[in-house]
């Protein structure tokens, strides 16, 4: 299997899998402008697509090694994700908001689904701590990555709305606080898998270590990575919150800590995510 490419697809669908949890869970629904849901779920929906493309060529050999049910499913759970997002941004678009809401939702319960193919693919593999360890695994990275992407646009979406009450801000900051809790240990479950690579040989070595780092094949380099990118997450986790509380231009200055949880959190992820198959 094209390793490289499948950790894409899987950290892309956490993502998108998150963030439509989050966009349709979270108090916001009512209280502010649908301008907000129509900008998250785009690119939430356009993530959602670039997983299903990034998987393509994986689940491709996975049917070809004879896991066909579990390609079959995991393909059109994506897909029914992707599509009802795209939907639901359309229907919000139109002014459908119940529809909008109820597509949202369909779209958040298929983007679940595609866990428990994921998590039997990579049991199938081999991976330490079976379907179970694999849904955990995949459920604590879409926290991380859809409370950080989701709090970015909210907080980018208070220079639309000036007046926009502080609280839905601060729930997305406390939510970010569990969330990077959820990725610290998503990273540690990790350690108990191979590090990349490891038990094979021939062409499968040579096909597994052709879009790799050597690095991330040395011992813990992996788990040291995530916990590192962690860290970093946690102090920004922590300041958002204060800032968050203060309300006002803090919450200008919390987007722009949201901007480097943003490029930091997919890091972690995908440290976390080299071991997962």
């Amino acid at each position: 299997m094209d390793v490289p490419a499948a950790i894409v697809g899987v950290v892309l669908a956490e993502l998108a899998v998150g963030g439509l949890l989050l966009l349709w869970g979270a108090p916001t629904w009512g209280a502010v402008r649908h301008g907000y849901e129509i900008l998250l779920g785009g690119t939430l929906a356009l993530i959602g697509w670039g997983a299903w493309a990034a998987l393509g060529n994986p689940l491709d050999t996975v049917r070809a090694e004879g896991a066909v049910g579990d390609a079959d499913l995991l393909a059109r759970a994506l897909l029914a994700m992707t599509i009802l997002g795209t939907a639901s941004v359309v229907a919000l678009a139109v002014r459908l908001a119940t529809p909008a809401r109820v597509l949202g939702i369909l779209a958040a319960a298929a983007g679940l689904v595609t866990f428990v193919p994921l998590a039997q693919i990579r049991a199938d593999r081999g991976g330490i701590g079976g379907i179970a360890q694999g849904i955990v695994e995949l459920a604590l990275g879409a926290l991380l990555l859809g409370a950080i992407w989701d709090g970015m646009i909210l907080g980018h979406w208070y220079l639309v709305e000036r007046k926009l009450s502080n609280r839905y801000m601060v729930w997305m900051a406390r939510a970010n606080v569990v969330a990077v809790a959820g990725g610290l240990v998503g990273v540690l479950l990790s350690a108990r898998s191979s590090v990349p690579c490891d038990g094979l040989a021939g062409a499968e070595l040579e096909q597994c270590a052709f879009g790799f780092s050597p690095l991330l094949s040395v011992g813990s380099m992996t788990v040291w990575m995530g916990l590192g990118v962690i860290a970093l997450l946690a102090v920004i986790a922590v300041f958002n919150v204060k800032l968050a509380i203060e309300g006002g231009r803090s919450i200008q200055a919390g987007t722009g800590m949201f901007y480097l949880a943003v490029i930091l959190a997919p890091a972690a992820e995908f440290a976390a995510k080299v071991r997962f198959f």
